[in-house]
């Protein structure tokens, strides 16, 4: 893609992003066993441990883009504010999720923290900084991802103060949100 924008002399003028929507599948429904690797995540594609969702991304844009690497945490839902920032086609009339990456990438600026949120069937999840909580109906689990990467310790009874904080933060947004979608498997 990128020595075809070159040859047809659009690279400069052509933001690349180059991601996946999602972790890989570890047990997929065909058979296929060890069909894919999430490394040291916990988790699959469709869920909300990290496995699930933390993927890699490349920005290319040359003389635009700084190269380098970071470890913000964007989201796939970023793209389209960041694409019609870019393209100078934002309205104040339209209320999307996601947030612009443009400062992010142009001018070496750091994104602002930001709660995330996900939900998927009756699973849902909320990231502050480096803690996680993820919540379903047999209970919450919070993690430190700076310390935890694989979500493998609990320390949802350490922080009860944090767990009601962050949960009461997912059912603002929860309530804020269009909850009319049908659940997908």
């Amino acid at each position: 893609v990128v020595s075809t924008l070159e040859d047809l002399g659009l690279a400069d003028n052509t933001l690349v992003v180059f991601c996946s929507d999602n972790g890989g599948y570890l047990n997929y429904k065909g058979g296929f066993e060890n069909i894919s690797s999430n490394g040291p995540l916990r988790g699959q594609k469709t869920d909300l441990y990290e496995g699930g969702h933390r993927v890699p991304a490349i920005f290319y844009w040359p003389n635009r883009i700084r190269s380098g690497e970071s470890e913000e945490t964007v989201l796939t839902m970023d793209l389209f504010p960041t694409f019609t920032a870019v393209a100078d086609a934002t309205s104040e009339e339209t209320d999307v999720d996601g947030t612009d990456l443009s400062s992010f990438l142009f001018e070496d600026e750091n994104l602002q923290d930001r709660t995330i949120f996900w939900r998927a069937n009756e699973a849902w999840a909320v990231r502050q900084g480096p803690w996680k909580l993820y919540g379903d109906p047999k209970g919450v689990q919070l993690y430190n991802l700076d310390w935890d990467i694989g979500e493998t310790k609990d320390l949802s009874a350490e922080h009860p103060d944090l767990v009601a904080r962050m949960t009461e933060a997912w059912k603002d947004w929860e309530a804020d949100v269009d909850a009319s979608a049908e659940p997908f498997n």
